[in-house]
């Protein structure tokens, strides 16, 4: 069976936390910045979990994201291995979310990494560490 190359890991039109052309994905867009990756959003009504509170799963989601795109932005492909998220304040629909990750160290074939979310005053809202098995073909299935 024929392995993709890294360009091809990703289904950059059907993902659905970066996804073009997926309706009902987040869209995150990112960008470099500061030595890692960034991406802007705005929390969505749709996203809630209870009493107005965004879903804890959508902002982890969003910095997993984040955290494989740095490691693309090191020529790689990185599937997690191992996350762990903090979300300190409950988000509500309408916040200006931007999203960063970054790759703190990389050690072989993994990428420990780390990503937060913050509101457009600055507050840390969310933050997660990762470890990210880098692989550079992924099996077609």
């Amino acid at each position: 069976m024929p392995m993709p190359t890294p360009a091809q890991n990703h289904d950059l039109a059907g993902c659905f936390a970066c996804g073009t052309d997926n309706p009902d994905g987040i869209g995150l867009r990112f960008r470099a910045e500061d030595g890692g990756v960034a991406a802007d959003t705005v929390a969505e009504a749709g996203w809630v979990s209870w009493r107005g509170i965004i879903h804890g799963g959508l902002l982890i989601t969003m910095m997993d994201e984040a955290m494989g795109w740095a490691v693309a932005a090191g020529g790689h492909t990185g599937l997690p291995g191992r996350l762990s998220a903090r979300l300190h304040v409950p988000v509500v629909p309408g916040t200006a979310l931007r999203v960063r990750g970054w790759v703190k160290e990389w050690r072989r074939r993994l990428a420990h990494t780390a990503a937060e979310i913050r509101d457009a005053d600055g507050t840390l809202l969310a933050e997660c560490e990762g470890t990210l098995v880098v692989s550079d073909t992924l099996p077609v299935g």
